[in-house]
């Protein structure tokens, strides 16, 4: 690869950063007229334990994942890489939301201190899962080089986001757990998207 490419690709991975810090400074004058504070306190702390929900399902595979991918780059091995590692995830995944699940009302009144946004937990958790396992299919977008289809997958995601969120909470007036569905729904249909450009 070229220096210049490299520096232009390097340009390229710069908007999903811009865009995912600029998108949210404007639309939260939007959200903070129609949610309230603890509503936010709320949202925040899913969004903790998602997190955390995600580092447990993927059990460090996202740093294996990039160490393994140069050594099978080439051939049918990458795909065995990326589909097993895929696989593997989703399946923790799966089990993550079921406990998450079963346990929700549990878990919020623990972590959120308040057992009725137990809803909002499990919406999140799944979100985040959601979120998660697309990044195996950008990861290895990005380490072939394909910066312009990464952005996009990446920037798609970022604006439905966005979109879906504006309408469940700003039109619709759904509360905080529209914020929960905008990212679900926004997170299944890039997955559902890049999945189709793999096929």
């Amino acid at each position: 690869m070229s220096r210049e490419r490299q520096v232009a690709d390097s340009a390229i991975y710069l908007i999903p950063a811009l865009a995912g810090n600029l998108i949210p400074l404007v639309t939260l004058p939007i959200f903070t007229r129609i949610l309230a504070p603890q509503d936010y306190g709320a949202w925040a702390l899913a969004m903790a334990y998602g997190a955390f929900v995600t580092g447990v399902a993927n059990f460090g595979l996202t740093v294996s994942y990039d160490r393994s991918f140069f050594e099978y780059r080439e051939g049918p091995r990458a795909a065995q890489l990326l589909y097993s590692t895929l696989g593997f995830v989703a399946a923790a995944y799966v089990i993550c939301i079921g406990v998450t699940g079963v346990f929700r009302e549990t878990l919020a009144g623990w972590i959120i201190q308040r057992p009725e946004m137990g809803g909002l937990l499990f919406w999140v958790c799944c979100a985040t899962g959601m979120s998660s396992l697309k990044w195996y299919y950008l990861a290895y977008l990005r380490n072939h080089g394909q910066a312009k289809a990464y952005v996009w997958f990446t920037m798609d995601e970022t604006l439905l986001t966005t979109a879906f969120g504006l309408f469940l909470v700003a039109y619709l007036r759904v509360g905080v757990i529209g914020l929960a569905w905008a990212q679900l729904a926004a997170a299944s249909l890039v997955f559902v998207l890049v999945t189709a450009r793999f096929a």
